[in-house]
């Protein structure tokens, strides 16, 4: 299993195909859009009950589905 910290590229099969995926930080977005020059006027975290019980057989991903927001939202604009 990765760690938290963990950016680093990883491969995962998804039908007929291969899928390249890396699990970023919050902190790499934001800074990325902050050194952008973008200014964040609202950010919203959220996860989804519905989400969570359909991968109630993945313990693990559920486990942390609990523990960390599946999705975030940032607006920001431009400066």
């Amino acid at each position: 299993m990765k760690g938290l910290f963990d950016e680093s590229w990883y491969s995962v099969s998804l039908d007929q195909s291969e899928l390249s995926l890396s699990d970023r930080k919050l902190s790499t977005y934001v800074n990325a859009l902050a050194k952008a020059g973008f200014v964040f006027e609202q950010m919203i975290e959220q996860s989804d009950d519905d989400i969570i019980q359909s991968y109630e057989g993945d313990v693990d991903f559920a486990k942390k589905a609990k523990m960390l927001p599946l999705t975030f939202v940032i607006k920001a604009r431009k400066l």
